[in-house]
């Protein structure tokens, strides 16, 4: 609710109230000498838009939201320098072969399910053996 000021007719105080907007031409009264009969200044002292509709409120967030993705981007790029480069090795059951194909043929002869390692041989196939 916004903020009006007022000054007393009778004794010339000002003072403020928070009222709502059709309040506001309400004779109010005066918190020095009791008078209803003070008359609302022109101008509002204070008033603030809340809620998530304003512009003001957006570009304040957006600009926040835009240094903490600066700020992250960062951290994300030392985490990818620092951190050791992670390469998938064709095995089965921890014994390393040297290629997908390979570990297809050794899991199926372990009787294990070898639908998994088909993605991995197409892509050892396409790049003519390289993995």
């Amino acid at each position: 609710m916004p903020m009006y000021e007022y000054q007393c007719d009778q004794c010339g105080e000002q003072f403020e109230r928070r009222l709502s907007i059709s309040d506001f031409e309400t004779p109010q009264d005066c918190p020095a000498c009791g008078a209803g009969e003070a008359t609302r200044k022109v101008g509002l002292s204070s008033f603030v838009l809340k809620g998530d509709g304003w512009a003001g409120k957006n570009a304040r967030i957006k600009k926040q939201m835009t240094r903490k993705n600066r700020r992250l981007a960062g951290k994300e790029d030392q985490i990818k320098r620092d951190a050791p480069s992670v390469t998938l090795a064709p095995n089965v059951d921890g014994e390393r072969v040297a290629s997908w194909s390979e570990a297809k043929r050794l899991a199926a002869s372990k009787g294990k399910n070898t639908t998994s390692y088909d993605s991995y041989v197409r892509k050892e196939k396409s790049a003519g053996g390289k993995t």
